[in-house]
């Protein structure tokens, strides 16, 4: 994935970090996370495309919030609160 890097302000070097805050206008605090992603611009899909596409996002979502229906909202908090521990100690 050589298109997205995640740092950690603390951690970027001086320089970048500099370039960054410049970017923002604004410093940075010590233990935000900063994004960078590059990518190669495309034509946005026409007007139908798009609702076309939003409707299939949003027929997937619901679908997926249905298998959790049974399930406590504490255990599920719980499931997603270990995953993100688990992201987080095992960075790619």
């Amino acid at each position: 994935m050589g298109n997205v890097a995640i740092h950690k302000a603390n951690e970027l070097p001086d320089d970048a970090r500099q370039a960054v805050e410049r970017v923002l206008g604004r410093v940075l605090n010590p233990d935000e996370e900063v994004s960078i992603m590059a990518f190669s611009p495309h034509a946005a899909p026409a007007p139908e495309a798009r609702q076309r596409l939003a409707r299939q996002l949003e027929d997937r979502l619901t679908r997926t919030a249905g298998r959790v229906d049974d399930i406590a909202e504490s255990e599920q908090e719980a499931a997603i609160d270990e995953a993100v521990n688990h992201v987080r100690s095992n960075p790619a």
